[in-house]
């Protein structure tokens, strides 16, 4: 026999196949191919076909792969910039939990990076009414013309500044998704009140509980080590919750929760999110800051509760959320509007809606701490980043700190 040959093959009877134009002669002509010669044919072929051909597979995926990360690599070389403006040149690299340093500077354009592309900056300062809570008053919409929201921009002469005192990132799951930055803003006149309340809280929480040295105006070394410690890791029997409790409750500071999420949030799973941070630091048998002061605490969280129901479901991706607790405690909250698609593109930004408040300083307190203090925090990069503000305020002596951010 001679030496086979893949041009040898001949499958004659399946190139008459097509040609048929009658059934009968369709089923003649698949009864004279020969299954047997046409296997062991291919069987017969050399291996470097199949080499070839594996060789080509491993280079079409290959090629593939390449296409493919160079599209998702494309889509992310310039993301939207979705709450500020493009960086300059000279801004300084995305570092989340970096601390925010306290200043003096009023300057529009000061943003400080938040550690995400997707909400890629926080104002350092935002501007409120003086009564957060009173539905009369809105945030300022001079800020029309800017593309970052309402809130922010030159206050008016109704309005109180805020200063950034620290930000992070809500993230959940092991998959660590992300969910809104949050920052922690405090009126900037009350500065050296969250100086002089951190400082006294620090020492009536000590084991000691010596009320002689609660007068003192300023930490030792050693002192602010310990301090930044129980702040982070909460310390024993809850010392850094306990702190955080008490310059709360004593020191009359006004603040805000600035409340961006990466994408559209439902205000269920929020609400749902605080309440579970009010249950866990209020019911009896965990860690209860409360004590036995639960009285109407129940009626207040539904009250609560109701501040995010009615017809609006969430705040889109974006979108700015204030949660704002005055000088008693009491609770106001803001959502921004949604704006026209063609609007939004141009840069254009929602009116600041408000949606409620709450006088009941519980609800707010118990839901600052669900960001500040304990073993278990909304977000571990917002702490972090609060308390490396803290320790800026902090380490300077009191009654020098008014004169130096107002």
């Amino acid at each position: 026999m001679p030496p086979f040959h893949p041009a040898s093959i001949r499958f004659s009877a399946c190139l008459r196949v097509p040609q048929c134009s009658r059934p009968r002669a369709l089923v003649r002509s698949l009864r004279n191919t020969n299954p047997s010669r046409l296997l062991s044919s291919a069987h017969a072929v050399p291996p470097r076909f199949f080499r070839q051909y594996i060789w080509l597979a491993i280079a079409s995926t290959g090629l593939g792969s390449s296409l493919l990360l160079y599209y998702i690599q494309s889509s992310h070389h310039n993301p939207t910039l979705l709450d500020a403006p493009p960086p300059s040149p000279s801004s300084p690299p995305i570092n989340p939990s970096a601390p925010v340093q306290i200043t003096s500077k009023d300057t529009d354009e000061d943003l400080i990076p938040t550690g995400t592309s997707t909400i890629p900056f926080f104002p350092r300062t935002i501007h409120l009414p003086p009564s957060p809570s009173s539905p009369t008053t809105q945030p300022s919409t001079s800020t029309a013309t800017r593309t970052l929201p309402y809130g922010t921009g030159p206050p008016s002469s109704t309005e109180e500044e805020y200063q950034l005192l620290g930000l992070g990132i809500r993230k959940v799951s092991f998959l660590r998704i992300q969910v809104y930055v949050v920052g922690l803003y405090v009126a900037k006149s009350d500065l050296p009140k969250l100086q002089e309340g951190m400082v006294r809280a620090f020492f009536t929480s000590s084991a000691s509980g010596d009320s002689t040295v609660s007068a003192a105006t300023t930490l030792v070394d050693n002192e602010k080590t310990e301090l930044r410690r129980v702040l982070v890791e909460g310390g024993s029997a809850g010392r850094g919750e306990k702190i955080w409790d008490e310059v709360l409750r004593e020191s009359g500071v006004k603040s805000v929760l600035r409340i961006v999420p990466t994408r559209n949030t439902d205000f269920g799973h929020m609400r749902e999110g605080w309440v579970r941070s009010i249950n866990a630091r209020s019911t009896p048998g965990k860690t209860n800051v409360l004590g036995e002061k639960r009285e109407g605490l129940e009626e207040s969280v539904g009250e609560f509760k109701g501040i995010f129901g009615g017809g609006r479901k969430g705040v889109g991706k974006g979108k700015v959320l204030l949660m704002s607790r005055g000088t008693t405690g009491e609770l106001g909250v803001w959502a921004e509007d949604d704006v026209p698609e063609q609007a939004e593109k141009k840069g254009e930004r929602g009116k600041m809606k408000y949606l409620g408040g709450l006088k009941d300083e519980r609800i707010s307190r118990l839901v600052w701490l669900g960001y500040l203090g304990g073993g278990n925090v909304a977000s571990d990069e917002a702490r972090m980043s609060v308390v490396e503000g803290v320790m800026d305020i902090v380490e300077r002596p009191i009654g020098t700190l008014a004169t130096q951010v107002v």
